[in-house]
């Protein structure tokens, strides 16, 4: 029996029926009750600029929802659906642990790709989190592969399904013809794997802080008939040559870092593109470009759902920091699944 159905570890079913549970109460809560919340907040703003009053302040906002019933029941089912769904699927997995463990050590016979771990590799402090409030964080957890290959459609309410939020930052890498692409934070393959779709011809290459999302993605990459080239590193320095790629992209990396880290993730990424080579960052969207209800229910994962470098991220004015380090022809744009694209290219 294959391990692995697109991508994802086949539940048994009372593992399934708990977890669609999961993901329709999720995107229930996201249509029904945080909708008519972030409709109070929206009346209360156009009031105001109809009034020509200043926009709402993160603290306005604050004591417009904090009070009702309809943003605390959202909450609490945001924190709780969160907990269900990473302790099932661990569960899930435990129960079948023998089989996908030996399934991700076993050697690949005659790999198209490449697969290279260090096991003195630095992990940094940054990094030590348990992201997303799941148990073990990314590097400790041998079971975590598996865990975030369901998890992750589950997360987003059914909006990821085959990797809908990743390809749509693999599709906005401009077309033309590159010897040499790199992925920053590839995880489990779900990001570069689109990027070898669209550009078969070029050598695709992963890097990633974690061994075990690098040994799912490899062995998901070969029973797919592609070939990667993966190695473990930190994108805040690598071992790849200067002006060796073509293109480099990161794909939901970089609200995953602190402020210094991505600092040094830019210039690294600089360093390493040829002259003339394209750079983006594909992220969740700057707070400046949301509005008050959006930017303070956003706020929220910061401390209530394990992402500690969620409002840096937000704040971060990436274009300056893009310029700052020495790269051109920035841009900003939306991505069809609702991720935020900074794109720029290295004179």
């Amino acid at each position: 029996m294959a391990v692995l159905t697109d991508g994802e570890v086949q539940l048994d079913q009372p593992d399934r029926a708990t977890i669609e549970f999961i993901k329709n109460l999720k995107a229930y809560t996201i249509a029904t009750i945080a909708t008519r919340v972030a409709a109070r907040v929206q009346a209360v703003a156009e009031q105001r600029q109809a009034a020509g009053q200043p926009p709402l302040m993160t603290e306005e906002v604050a004591a417009l929802v904090e009070p009702t019933f309809e943003w605390k029941v959202d909450r609490f089912i945001s924190r709780q659906t969160q907990e269900m769904m990473w302790n099932r699927l661990f569960e899930a997995m435990t129960r079948k642990a023998p089989e996908l463990l030996a399934w991700l050590e076993e050697p690949v016979p005659q790999p198209r790709g490449t697969l290279t771990l260090d096991p003195t590799l630095e992990i940094p402090a940054y990094f030590e989190v348990d992201y997303h409030i799941q148990p073990g964080g990314m590097h400790k957890e041998p079971l975590i592969p598996f865990v975030l290959a369901t998890g992750q459609v589950v997360y987003h309410a059914g909006r990821n399904d085959r990797w809908t939020l990743k390809r749509s930052v693999a599709e906005l890498i401009p077309e033309g013809r590159y010897e040499r692409i790199l992925d920053l934070g590839c995880g489990i393959g779900q990001s570069i794997l689109p990027i070898k779709e669209r550009f078969p011809e070029a050598e695709v290459y992963g890097i990633d802080l974690a061994a075990p999302l690098l040994k799912f993605a490899h062995k998901l990459a070969e029973s797919e008939g592609v070939a990667l080239h993966l190695s473990q590193q930190n994108a805040e320095r690598t071992n790849f040559p200067d002006n060796f790629f073509d293109v480099v992209s990161s794909c939901i990396l970089f609200h995953e870092i602190p402020d210094e880290a991505a600092r040094n993730v830019i210039a690294e990424a600089y360093r390493i593109l040829k002259p003339g080579g394209y750079f983006q960052i594909g992220d969740t969207m700057p707070y400046r470009y949301l509005d008050p209800y959006r930017r303070y229910s956003s706020d929220w994962q910061t401390e209530h759902n394990g992402e500690p470098y969620w409002r840096q991220a937000g704040l971060r004015d990436y274009p300056a920091l893009l310029q700052a380090a020495g790269f051109r022809d920035i841009r900003e744009q939306p991505t069809r699944a609702g991720l935020w694209l900074t794109s720029a290219r290295k004179p």
